[in-house]
């Protein structure tokens, strides 16, 4: 195997999910042999945290009980640790004056960048606040040692998608600190979900097609997130999975998906027709298969003072590119198969 790719994972992952697409992220970036993990950071929100009516509907947790068990599953010790709560206050927000629970993620981000020898991959999955506020901090160390930022989130257009409306500060922020971007646009131009838009990384798969041939440990860990689970034993429970009622409700639901799209990528993997049905495999693997069309493309881009990104196609590459793709069918059915293979490998 060539070289790992060094990566921290930013993610807006709780306990129970606030939306259960981020287990799935998480769970694809430990199955990946060519990313070398450094840290997961959590992008919690802090109505998120709490019941209504002072919060946004249930309480939850940042998601640090998934990644303990994702750890004791397989074998590892990645950090984790969690961001700021509210959004930035202005684009220039460092956050050092919030509480000490909401420094760490920040911390962790320039510790890692500040003791790797070679550049990082930034995944973020979720707002950008917790990059925007370590560009804040130290803009020159964080220049010099990203690679590229994998951002998923925003549209093409006017929709005001999700993660940006999170934090619409730091997403301008990020748009203007001059990182390398490569951006995967969660939404189409005018709406949420079109699987058909090919600049969206938008699918959907049932989790039945996602989770039938995962390990017992693995669907042990999915059952106690999308059960909310609150035994105290999260290790113990990993062993204890047995088919039940409750179990066949988690496989009878639907899964949209944004974000494994750019950790495909990120990790060098292309996807392609096997004999064994749509895997991704490595790029050097090709093998003449049929292969799903899956491109970065150059752009020039700028964000307004509303979270658009303002962006068009240029031929000579730049610092920015976005993702592009076959649409329809073909496109759900081979991130479905090629997941759930990749999924059973953990």
């Amino acid at each position: 195997m060539s070289k790992k790719i060094p990566l921290i994972h930013i993610t807006d992952l709780y306990h129970p999910p606030q939306d259960p697409d981020d287990h799935f992220d998480l769970a694809t970036v430990y199955a990946l042999p060519e990313i070398d993990l450094k840290a997961v950071i959590l992008d919690a929100t802090g109505k998120f945290l709490y019941p209504a009516p002072e919060g946004y509907d249930i309480a939850r947790d940042p998601g640090f009980l998934a990644v303990i068990q994702m750890n004791y599953i397989t074998g590892r010790t990645i950090p984790v640790a969690s961001g700021p709560l509210d959004p930035l206050r202005d684009e220039t927000d460092t956050i050092e004056d919030r509480a000490v629970q909401e420094q760490t993620g920040v911390e962790l981000l320039l510790d890692v960048l500040r003791k790797s020898d070679e550049k990082v991959v930034i995944s973020v999955v979720g707002s950008t606040r917790i990059i925007a506020a370590a560009y804040n901090r130290e803009p020159e160390l964080v220049l010099a040692k990203t690679g590229f930022v994998a951002l998923n989130a925003a549209s093409t257009g006017t929709h005001m998608e999700w993660n940006v409306k999170l934090d619409p500060h730091a997403f301008r922020r990020l748009w203007r600190s001059g990182l390398p971007i490569h951006w995967y646009p969660c939404a189409a131009e005018n709406r949420g979900f079109d699987p058909d838009y090919r600049h969206a990384t938008y699918w959907y798969a049932r989790h039945e097609e996602l989770m039938t041939e995962i390990s017992p440990m693995l669907k042990a860990w999915f059952a106690h997130a999308y059960t909310g689970n609150i035994r105290g034993d999260i290790l113990h429970i990993l062993h204890d999975h047995k088919p039940s009622a409750v179990w066949e409700h988690v496989l009878s639901a639907k899964r949209n998906m944004w974000s494994t799209a750019s950790l495909i990528m990120t990790a060098g993997r292309i996807v392609a027709k096997t004999e064994k049905g749509w895997r991704f495999i490595p790029r050097s693997e090709n093998n003449n298969y049929d292969r799903l069309d899956l491109d970065l493309l150059p752009i020039r881009a700028d964000v307004s003072g509303e979270g658009h990104v303002l962006w068009h196609m240029t031929e000579q590459p730049e610092k920015h590119f976005i993702f592009s793709r076959e649409g329809g069918r073909v496109y759900k059915e081979a991130m479905t198969q090629a997941l759930s293979s990749l999924l059973s490998s953990l």
